[in-house]
C-alpha cells in the first residue's frame, strides 16, 4: 500500500480556524500536485480529509485533476487527534493500492516520520502543498518513495 500524506496548499487567514479557505495560491499549488500525480500515472483508490475547509479544498482539488476516487471526511487527520486514534483508524481503513491522506501541520509530519522510524521533529517537515509517498505492507512502517513541495513544482517561491 502506498500512502499519499498531501498537507493542505496555502489558505487566507481567518477568526474561525476550521472555515479559513485555500487562498488564489493555494488553488494553484492543489492544481499543481494534481497535475504531478497525475503525470506520474497515479490515481487514488481512497482519499480521506480532514474536515477543516482548506484541507478539504485541497483534497477536492487533486482528487479532481488526477481523476481519482471519492473523498472522505475524517477527523482522525484532525491535529487533535491522538497517535493513538490515528494509528487505529489508519489499520481500519481498506486496503488499497494507493490512499491519499489530506491533513494539517504539525501532527501530518509527526505521523510520517513515526511511520519512517525518525524521532528528531528536524528530520522531516512538511511544507504546506507538501505530499510524501510512502510504502507500507503492515501500516506501522513504512518507506520514503518519494517528496514533493509546491516550491519544486515551481509554484511556491518561498
Amino acid at each position: 500500500m502506498k500512502l499519499y500524506f498531501l498537507r493542505h496548499a496555502d489558505a487566507l487567514d481567518g477568526a474561525d480556524d476550521a472555515a479559513r479557505p485555500l487562498s488564489p495560491r493555494g488553488r494553484k499549488e492543489a492544481r499543481e500536485i494534481g497535475r504531478f500525480l497525475k503525470q506520474a500515472g497515479i490515481e487514488f483508490d481512497a482519499a480521506y480529509s480532514s474536515p477543516l475547509m482548506r484541507a478539504k479544498q485541497t483534497a477536492e482539488l487533486v482528487v479532481d485533476v488526477c481523476g481519482s476516487t471519492t473523498l472522505d471526511v475524517t477527523a482522525a487527520l484532525l491535529n487533535e487527534a491522538s497517535a493513538a486514534t490515528f494509528d487505529e483508524w489508519l489499520k481500519g481503513i481498506p486496503e488499497a493500492k494507493h490512499v491519499c491522506l489530506i491533513g494539517h501541520a504539525p501532527t501530518l509530519a509527526e505521523r510520517v516520520r513515526r511511520l519512517l522510524g525518525l524521532e528528531t521533529p528536524e528530520t522531516f517537515k512538511m511544507p504546506k502543498g507538501g505530499l510524501a509517498c510512502l510504502e507500507t505492507e503492515n501500516r506501522r512502517a513504512a518507506a520514503l518513495k518519494f517528496f514533493i513541495t509546491p516550491k519544486v513544482l515551481g509554484v511556491r517561491e518561498d
